[in-house]
């Protein structure tokens, strides 16, 4: 099957990222576990997450039970936010 989209790992590694934080809001999430579910290495999982954090997408919290949630209500947040949070 041919590539509908060709985008970079990094933009594919936040949209599905935040898929998957839209889908545990009830609690934080961290960068361990998502890179686990995905399938992705942690350290470049980590910087994805910083890009997304610094667009105001997600939010960051600290401490034992720290991770990252979504920032803002889902249905005002597009691909094209995720994509420039990421690509610059």
């Amino acid at each position: 099957m041919a590539k509908l989209l060709n985008i970079s790992d990094a933009a594919s590694l936040a949209l599905h990222s935040m898929v998957f934080l839209a889908s545990n809001r009830e609690r934080n999430i961290s960068t361990k576990e998502i890179a686990d579910v995905l399938n992705a290495s942690e350290n470049h999982l980590s910087k994805v997450m910083q890009r997304l954090v610094k667009g105001k997408l997600i939010e960051s919290k600290r401490g034992p039970t720290g991770g990252f949630v979504i920032s803002k209500p889902l249905d005002k947040i597009t691909f094209m936010e995720i994509y420039e949070s990421v690509e610059g």
